[in-house]
C-alpha cells in the first residue's frame, strides 16, 4: 500500500495577524474559542482564493507556537491515497482538512473523514467553498455531523482594511519592500482575493528583487500592468 507522505513538521508561511482585518474579526475570534479549547468542531467556508487555506495554515502555526502537534491536508490532493492513510492523522492535536467539498461523490472517503472524527480526540478544522448545509454528501451523518460544527463564512477581501492588514503583515514577515505607489495600487487596483493577492505579492517580489534605484515611469506601468493582469 502506497504510504501517505505527511509533513510532520509543517514550514507554515502564515500567522493569524494576517488576518487582523476588521472584516475578519468575527473569525479570529472563533479561532480564540478554537485554542481556548471551547470548540472541537470548526468548519470555515468561502469562495475560491478567499484565504481559506492561508487561515488553514496559520491556525497550525498558532499551535506548532505553543508546542502543540498540528496539520493541514487537502483533501483533493488526498482522492488517490489509500483512505487507510488517515488513521496517521487521529494523534495530532489539531488536523485541518482542506477542500472538503471534493469529498462529495467519493463515499469511501466521506466514511474515512466520518472514522476520524469519530475517533480524532483532539479538534478537527474544516475548509469549503460552501456552507455545510450546502454541502452533497452521500453519508447523511457526515453532513450532519458537519452541520453541528461551529461555521463561519470568511469575507470576500473587498474591505481594503482587509486586504492592506493581510499584504502588509506577509510583506513584514519575509522582509519585503516594494515602493509606496506599487503598494497603493496594488491595494487599490489589484485583485480582492487573498490567494490571487499574495501570488501578485510573490510575483511582484521576482520582478522587483535587487531593485536599488528610483523606478522609471517604464518598469512602473509594467508593474502596474501585472497588477492589473492579476485583477482580470
Amino acid at each position: 500500500m502506497r504510504q501517505l507522505q505527511l509533513d510532520i513538521e509543517p514550514q507554515l508561511d502564515a500567522r493569524i495577524s494576517d488576518f487582523s482585518g476588521p472584516g475578519w474579526g468575527h473569525v479570529v475570534d472563533a479561532v480564540r474559542q478554537l485554542h481556548a479549547g471551547l470548540v472541537s468542531r470548526f468548519y470555515i467556508y468561502g469562495g475560491a482564493g478567499t484565504g481559506k487555506s492561508h487561515l488553514l495554515s496559520a491556525i497550525c502555526d498558532s499551535y506548532l507556537e505553543i508546542g502543540k502537534s498540528a496539520i493541514k491536508v487537502s483533501l483533493l490532493e488526498l482522492l488517490d491515497a489509500p483512505i487507510e492513510a488517515i488513521t496517521s492523522l487521529e494523534h495530532y492535536d489539531l488536523v485541518a482538512l482542506d477542500d472538503i467539498e471534493s469529498i462529495s461523490g467519493v463515499p469511501h472517503w466521506q466514511k474515512a473523514v466520518f472514522h476520524l472524527m469519530n475517533n480524532h480526540e483532539g479538534q478537527l478544522v474544516f475548509s469549503s467553498r460552501v456552507a455545510p448545509i450546502e454541502l452533497k454528501l452521500e453519508l447523511p451523518d457526515l453532513q450532519s455531523r458537519l452541520t453541528q460544527a461551529v461555521s463561519v463564512k470568511v469575507p470576500s477581501g473587498s474591505l481594503y482594511a482587509d486586504r492592506y492588514a493581510l499584504v502588509t503583515s506577509v510583506m513584514a514577515r519575509r522582509g519585503i519592500h516594494f515602493d509606496q505607489q506599487i503598494v497603493d495600487y496594488l491595494l487599490l487596483h489589484g485583485p480582492h482575493q487573498a490567494s490571487l493577492l499574495l501570488q501578485t505579492v510573490a510575483q511582484l517580489e521576482k520582478l522587483l528583487k535587487g531593485e536599488k534605484t528610483k523606478l522609471s515611469n517604464a518598469t512602473l506601468r509594467q508593474i502596474y500592468a501585472l497588477i492589473d493582469e492579476y485583477q482580470q
